[in-house]
């Protein structure tokens, strides 16, 4: 501004459209994550493993819920006052905004789907700290860096032997790309049915959550 350059730079090349949405996904993980200091905190108030879980479900709900709310918030203002001309109010309209002929029903198709994607992310950080909160900080510490060591190896492996084996993976790569809705491939980025990604998100959540459950009643504090 002192230079009189101010018009040489944009703020959407510094201000990300999806930027609460990145921090809400970030955050919801975490929170989810977080399960032994919470329970060891409840459970010797003597609130019991069954409460503790539903209220941690209705916490992240609600966060989700209400964070999303911000996100339509800015991401309306974004629209508005920094993005480009074709700026898309949410991310995921990329994929599905344009599968309905009605604006409107595009618009709740893709607030859904987001807010199912969101609930996804919550509940696997769910269920990896509560598998993480059955062991010591010290198994922990081995697990959260050994894991991602192992599943890497693992990529590798598989790679290797989808190019030079007879086992080949394409029915992987076709599984992901039917339950995000890719049905054929003549199928248009924006056209992706919208279908596909709530039935599964909608299963993936009701699974984790079972297992996260599970896990729970499991957790136990060290005497």
């Amino acid at each position: 501004m002192i230079l009189g350059q101010a018009d040489d730079y944009s703020l959407s090349s510094y201000i990300p459209n999806g930027l609460t949405a990145i921090v809400l996904t970030i955050f919801v993980f975490v929170t989810g994550g977080m399960t032994y200091d919470g329970f060891k905190l409840f459970i010797q108030n003597g609130i019991g493993r069954k409460t503790y879980f539903r209220s941690k479900v209705y916490a992240l709900a609600l966060i989700i819920v209400l964070g999303e709310a911000i996100n339509l918030v800015y991401g309306a203002l974004y629209q508005r006052l920094i993005g480009k001309s074709g700026t898309r109010l949410f991310g995921l309209s990329v994929l599905y905004g344009d599968y309905f002929k009605n604006s409107a029903a595009n618009l709740l198709a893709v607030l859904l789907i987001t807010l199912l994607f969101i609930a996804c992310v919550a509940v696997t950080g769910m269920v990896i700290g509560t598998i993480l909160g059955l062991f010591s900080r010290r198994v922990q510490v081995l697990l959260i860096v050994g894991i991602p060591i192992l599943m890497f190896i693992l990529l590798i492996v598989l790679v290797v032997l989808n190019d030079q084996s007879s086992l080949k993976l394409t029915w992987l790569w076709q599984f992901l790309v039917f339950i995000i809705g890719v049905v054929n491939d003549n199928i248009h980025s924006g056209h992706l049915v919208v279908y596909a990604p709530m039935i599964s998100g909608s299963v993936y959540i009701a699974v984790m959550l079972s297992i996260a459950y599970y896990l729970t009643l499991k957790l136990r504090v060290p005497r």
